[in-house]
């Protein structure tokens, strides 16, 4: 296929609020996800993609509303972004990275994609794939990933979030990373064959 995201159902979650980790200088999770989603949404869309934001402001929305919103779409991956923090007592400085979560077997591929991408974009040490018990990776019929891109709790990661540049290499690692998974052949769901 020349455009694997052409007519694909995706659904992009910007992680948070409630709650959510802010940066030094106030940046917090839920506004730096939200400029990231409508920017990969906005790709997304300009590449034929059937996009849905889970959230569209600063309005606070549920966990089970989110997976509620993807299974209501029938949707085919489901991409929650997030931004990290760690907790007391353990060193930012020397423990921060990219890493993605899944929990099912269909989401692995995806979270490669995507992990790969957002390594090679942002620079930042590879934390790796791993299996979470995310209430946004558990579904079981579509492949859903959480991607932690950086670390909002560093100075130089939260700069980088502020920047429209930063924001765009994440989204620009998202829309690459369900490129790659999307045209790869593998996908399993349970979407209707085009």
């Amino acid at each position: 296929r020349l455009n694997p995201l052409k007519g694909r159902r995706i659904v992009l979650d910007p992680g948070h609020p409630p709650l959510g980790a802010c940066g030094p200088t106030g940046l917090c999770e839920p506004e730096a996800t939200l400029a990231v989603a409508r920017l990969a949404a906005d790709r997304l869309r300009a590449l034929g993609a059937d996009v849905t934001l889970t959230r569209r402001d600063a309005r606070p929305v549920e966990l089970w509303q989110r997976v509620a919103i993807a299974d209501s779409l029938d949707a085919e991956v489901l991409v929650s972004i997030h931004l990290n923090a760690l907790p007391d007592g353990i060193n930012p400085f020397t423990n921060n990275g990219s890493s993605t979560f899944f929990q099912h077997p269909q989401s692995i591929g995806l979270a490669q994609a995507v992990q790969g991408e957002l390594v090679r974009r942002l620079g930042l040490r590879n934390l790796g794939v791993a299996r979470g018990d995310l209430a946004l990776v558990r579904p079981t019929w579509y492949p859903a990933i959480l991607a932690e891109g950086l670390f909002l709790m560093l100075p130089a990661q939260e700069a980088a979030m502020r920047s429209p540049e930063g924001q765009q290499r994440y989204a620009d690692a998202i829309v690459a990373g369900l490129r790659t998974f999307l045209g790869s052949g593998t996908v399993s769901t349970n979407a209707s064959p085009r």
